[in-house]
């Protein structure tokens, strides 16, 4: 006689990710895509220092990126199974500085335009657009001018004339974490992780890049694919620096799936 066989018992793997905002913003700019992401996925988006709820940055306090991710380290912790990491620009670079420090924990990296500046080497062209623009930025910072440094940060980013289009509040907002983005700047083109350490990453990456972005940015992410095996470059034509926050679902589309293994019979 032939006994009934238990059904398979069928476990759903839940996703965790953490995604991490770019300079002058909050957690809250990934709002758009919880929507997205279906009930297998536990999306996190931390304020970074100086950014959203945290406390403003005191001016001249130095920053380097492993203050960041040290403080965003027992996010990691939480999830057992490994996290997959989204990152746009500043929040780009510091996932790799995360996906570096701590790999067993990251399953795999989404980076919009990680703005990991020294990868373009310092005779570059791109390299010394930025540096310039950074400088001139904190310049302008430090002499306490926070609305002309944000004027021309948001410009640079976004276009010229973004930062008049702007709401008065959301101005005021980003203007008062200039110091903040001051100290970003510092801390991305003080960084001292050799390229070869990026080519150690096992982990699955998509470095997307906008058509419309600024040279560096663009560059960056060209690099970082060549150094990266495991990365794959994904061009975006029509968006520019912010295509991170303005087409969530294209960024999503690279997130990998989770999984739903079967149990063994019971």
């Amino acid at each position: 006689m032939l006994h009934a066989l238990s059904p398979l018992r069928q476990t759903v793997t839940h996703r965790t990710v953490i995604a991490l905002h770019c300079s002058g913003a909050g957690g809250r700019v990934f709002d758009s895509y919880r929507a997205l992401l279906g009930p297998d996925t536990e999306l996190t988006a931390p304020d970074l220092l100086g950014s959203g709820a945290e406390a403003e940055w005191p001016l001249g306090e130095p920053l380097t990126i492993d203050t960041e991710a040290e403080r965003l380290a027992p996010l990691l912790a939480r999830a057992p199974g490994g996290v997959h990491l989204i990152g746009h620009s500043y929040g780009g670079a510091l996932a790799l500085q995360m996906a570096l420090r701590w790999p067993q924990h990251v399953q795999s990296l989404t980076l919009y335009e990680p703005v990991r500046f020294r990868l373009l080497g310092t005779q570059s062209p791109a390299w010394k657009e930025i540096v310039s623009v950074g400088g001139r930025i904190a310049a302008l910072t430090a002499s306490r001018r926070f609305d002309a440094a944000a004027r021309l940060f948001v410009d640079y980013w976004s276009g010229p004339g973004t930062w008049s289009s702007l709401p008065t509040t959301r101005q005021a907002t980003v203007a008062g974490r200039m110091p903040k983005v001051r100290a970003e700047f510092e801390a991305l083109f003080s960084d001292i992780v050799s390229p070869v350490a990026y080519a150690g990453l096992k982990m699955p990456i998509a470095v997307l890049a906008g058509g419309h972005s600024p040279y560096p940015a663009r560059k960056v992410a060209e690099e970082l694919v060549q150094i990266c095996r495991q990365a794959r470059l994904v061009h975006l034509p029509g968006r520019g620096h912010m295509g991170a926050l303005e087409d969530p679902a294209a960024v999503l589309a690279w997130l990998p799936k989770a999984r739903t293994p079967l149990a063994a019979a019971a």
